[in-house]
């Protein structure tokens, strides 16, 4: 990973010059990892900005992940580093890599293949936990992002990044300090005009936190033009919007693509009732053939769940 020169050092995380770290409102869960995330952008480029859609980022950028655990193990140091995914968006198409921190945080070793990773970590609410960490291989990574050379950068658009973040003097406004330091092609709207997202589990009304949820973690590929797309089961952001026709997102909507994995349940969602809807049991199930989603996890997400299901209760069919 040292030789990408992203960092002025890696094993603390501390980018270089050109490398800018930034945070989301609403995450992806992957096992209660911590993330680091950066954007690289090559002196002299800019990212085309959309209110909307993902951001475009330009030939010679890289986006940089690296997931970590509060370390249950050795009190000495606050995390221990997992892996680093790039993904780089060379002339004519975009590679992935991941590299692989050893459980010394010693060194790292780019990992095609994918690897598990035995970890002993506190989870966010303090309680200790085992876990065999599933390193994704080059191919699994591109399943989430989209298929070459038009992958998508699911965490670079505008509803996940408006919020602030401290580079040292104090929080500012991602997409404004992006835009001072020159590195959007426009300014972006005005903070009240902007499409933002919730905290899934903040203050805000359960639907919008539902709703931003589903967005974060499920229309990657149920989205138009997503793997699951041909389902007509779409919950991105856009498509759960009041506007919208309940079905789109999965109301007394019978599957089209399930491939037995229902649970026996008739409907996506059953309007009042979270244990008739296919929903709840998809993100309940560790079975790689049920579980949704397929990648990216190995416990259920409890706080999810809970959100979900009093999301569905509420619902008037």
């Amino acid at each position: 990973l040292e030789g990408w020169n992203l960092f002025e050092d890696v094993r603390n995380m501390r980018p270089g010059p050109r490398t800018l770290p930034y945070d989301v409102i609403a995450p992806l869960f992957s096992d209660y990892a911590q993330k680091h995330r950066f954007v690289y952008v090559p002196e002299g480029e800019t990212i085309r900005y959309d209110a909307k859609d993902m951001w475009q980022l330009p030939t010679g950028s890289i986006l940089v992940k690296t997931f970590s655990y509060a370390d249950a193990e050795d009190t000495t140091r606050p995390e221990r580093l997992l892996e680093t995914r790039l993904i780089v968006f060379a002339a004519d198409e975009v590679q992935t890599h991941t590299y692989v921190f050893t459980s010394d945080q010693s060194s790292n070793t780019r990992k095609v293949a994918g690897a598990s990773l035995s970890v002993r970590f506190r989870d966010p609410m303090g309680e200790v936990r085992d876990n065999s960490y599933r390193v994704p291989n080059t191919n699994q990574c591109l399943e989430c992002h989209g298929k070459r050379p038009m992958t998508r950068a699911l965490g670079l658009r505008t509803r996940q990044l408006d919020r602030d973040y401290d580079y040292g003097s104090g929080p500012e406004n991602q997409l404004d300090h992006m835009h001072a330091k020159g590195w959007l092609d426009r300014a972006p709207e005005l903070a009240s005009e902007r499409q933002r997202l919730v905290d899934p589990f903040g203050t805000a009304p359960l639907n919008e936190r539902a709703r931003a949820y589903l967005d974060s973690n499920c229309s990657q590929c149920h989205m138009p033009g997503g793997d699951a797309g041909a389902s007509g089961l779409w919950i991105d952001w856009d498509h759960t919007g009041p506007e919208e026709p309940a079905a789109t997102w999965g109301a007394c909507k019978h599957p089209t693509s399930a491939g037995g994995a229902n649970c026996g349940h008739e409907v996506d969602i059953l309007p009042g009732d979270p244990e008739r809807s296919i929903y709840m049991c998809r993100m309940r199930s560790n079975d790689p053939k049920v579980q949704m989603p397929p990648l990216g996890r190995t416990f259920v997400h409890a706080e999810a769940v809970e959100l979900l299901r009093d999301w569905i209760a509420g619902l008037v069919g």
